[in-house]
């Protein structure tokens, strides 16, 4: 199969149904109304895909059965079905058939970093397969991306028999907040164009979109927005007062709402002209959750549909400016109590595309 499934948009979202924040529900109600792909990703997703299938037949819907984060490739055991009695394009027929869903990523193991005989295997198996609602699926360790073992790795996907892929990169904690794995998506993307990125944030969601990344799936929260490996302890810090991650486009941040109201102590609180509430107003109860999860859906989607809009051969300058803006209105923020300091993700995005090769402060302006 040489054609990875199109789906609609160059981005959709991630979710799962373990939330206290009804993210699934929100972010199926959303790509719902936008036309957007929702990826469910959880060990339930078949049968939560045919909930959702039911309750709204018009949404697209990609399963996840998160195969990858329970369990490693190795060499003689790349996936869920190997040495078993069915073959990966049985076992997706028999998935799309339950789920409704569009497509469905295959389930491969997850390949440990430099394991090129588990990437050998997972390849070779998804080489024997030619279902078209199979989406085949390289989930590894986000280091794979630096230059020490990024040649290795494209050579491997170079000599395997199927292309373009689906990639998830995973690490303990914001597998893509460092320059040389920023740096290395980007060349991953000059080299596979097309390819799919599952479970990123924003900020590096939409660099793959401008550097060509034929989908992006956002994740609705933080466990999908950054991914971890298996053997990596679930959990990370608690948010600040409780609350989740907000995307803010003016900072191109995602902060909680009591972060912003203390960065915004001495000065005018931001609003978000679709939503009726302001950052300070949100507080630790599930229906305000959903309602910050709704908002980051609707922000996203239309910060990408932005970055879309742009001429192709445009894309990436434009997406520099309005990173270049949003790090430097840091720096006209005073804290009340604590610092203001840039997300490292966007500071090391503006590094890299600075042509004068400077360094970012924390506080958001240049060195």
């Amino acid at each position: 199969m040489s054609e990875i499934l199109a789906l609609a948009g160059p981005m959709g979202f991630v979710a799962s149904e373990k939330s206290l924040c009804s993210e699934l529900d929100v972010a199926a109600a959303h790509c719902a109304a936008a036309g957007l792909t929702l990826a469910v990703s959880s060990a339930d997703a078949i049968a939560q895909c045919a909930l959702l299938r039911a309750a709204r037949p018009g949404l697209a819907l990609v399963a996840d059965t998160r195969h990858w984060a329970r369990h490693y490739a190795n060499g003689g055991e790349p996936s869920q079905v190997s040495g078993q009695l069915i073959d990966l394009d049985t076992w997706a027929e028999l998935a799309l058939a339950a789920s409704g869903a569009a497509a469905v990523l295959a389930p491969a193991g997850f390949i440990r970093l430099g394991d090129t005989a588990a990437l050998g295997a997972v390849l070779a198996e998804l080489g024997q397969s030619s279902h078209p609602g199979l989406v085949g699926l390289v989930a590894t360790d986000a280091d794979t991306l630096t230059p020490k073992h990024l040649p290795g790795f494209t050579e491997a996907l170079r000599r395997g028999p199927r292309r373009p892929l689906a990639f998830l990169f995973a690490h303990k904690s914001k597998p893509l907040a460092r320059y040389p794995r920023l740096r290395g998506l980007r060349e991953l993307l000059s080299h596979f164009p097309g390819s799919h990125i599952h479970g990123v944030d924003a900020l590096a969601g939409t660099d793959a979109i401008a550097h060509g990344a034929g989908w992006v799936g956002i994740g609705a929260s933080s466990s999908r927005r950054w991914p971890q490996r298996p053997a990596d302890n679930e959990g990370g810090p608690l948010a600040a007062g409780y609350l989740p991650g907000t995307f803010l486009r003016e900072l191109l941040e995602m902060r909680s709402p009591l972060v912003y109201a203390d960065w915004y102590a001495n000065s005018p609180s931001p609003a978000c002209g679709k939503c009726p509430r302001r950052l300070e107003s949100y507080r630790p109860v599930p229906a305000d959750k959903a309602l910050i999860i709704a908002h980051n859906m609707h922000g996203i989607d239309d910060f990408a549909r932005e970055l879309a809009a742009q001429p192709s051969a445009g894309r990436a300058a434009w997406l520099n400016g309005e990173r270049v803006a949003a790090l430097l209105r840091h720096t006209q923020l005073t804290a009340a109590a604590g610092l203001v300091a840039a997300d490292l993700t966007l500071r090391y995005l503006c590094e890299l595309d600075d042509p004068q090769m400077r360094e970012t402060t924390p506080a958001g302006g240049w060195r």
